[in-house]
């Protein structure tokens, strides 16, 4: 989520982002999203549901969102769905709270885009554009627009650690086991 934050805004995207917790979102802003929410953890009832669509409906505003990057998936994916612009796009990145459920009539009335992003068949299927993506990213890098923040170090021994670290949902940043 992170690593969008920082691309979107070297693109010269305005970027609201919905985090976890009030930590996240701090780091989010700080790395240059316009302002963001905290949205609730699930599993959510019909009136659950409900408040995260007005959630998301009151960030993105009487417009939308031209693009949605969902790496969470679960309920979240529709509500966030229900908060996209005219003609915007759903990247699909991952569904660690689960495979999405989405009424496809909200594509119609939307007219929208659902993308799924798979970065390995990315890479098989269209190597040149992968290698054109790494070539903009490193010069992002090396401009200064974007910096990879790292939020905890494990010595290699204390690799399962580090795993546990990501499992429980609580690295706020890369999580880097050095050798």
């Amino acid at each position: 989520g992170l690593a969008a934050v920082e691309l979107g805004v070297a693109m010269g995207a305005k970027v609201l982002a919905a985090c976890s917790s009030q930590e996240k979102l701090d780091i989010a802003i700080k790395n240059g999203a316009s302002g963001g929410v905290v949205y609730p953890l699930g599993p959510f009832d019909n009136d659950g549901k409900k408040a995260l669509r007005e959630l998301f409906k009151n960030l993105g505003g009487a417009k939308g969102f031209d693009v949605i990057y969902d790496a969470v998936g679960g309920d979240y994916c529709e509500a966030a769905l229900r908060s996209i612009a005219w003609k915007g796009r759903l990247l699909v990145v991952g569904f660690p709270s689960g495979i999405p459920s989405i009424p496809l009539n909200l594509t119609l009335l939307k007219g929208c885009s659902i993308v799924g992003v798979f970065f390995g068949m990315h890479v098989a299927m269209e190597p040149a554009a992968h290698h054109e993506n790494v070539k903009e990213i490193q010069a992002f890098y090396r401009n200064g627009k974007i910096s990879p923040y790292i939020s905890k170090r494990f010595a290699l021994a204390d690799g399962a650690l580090a795993i546990e670290h990501l499992k429980s949902r609580q690295a706020t940043g890369k999580v880097v086991v050095t050798i």
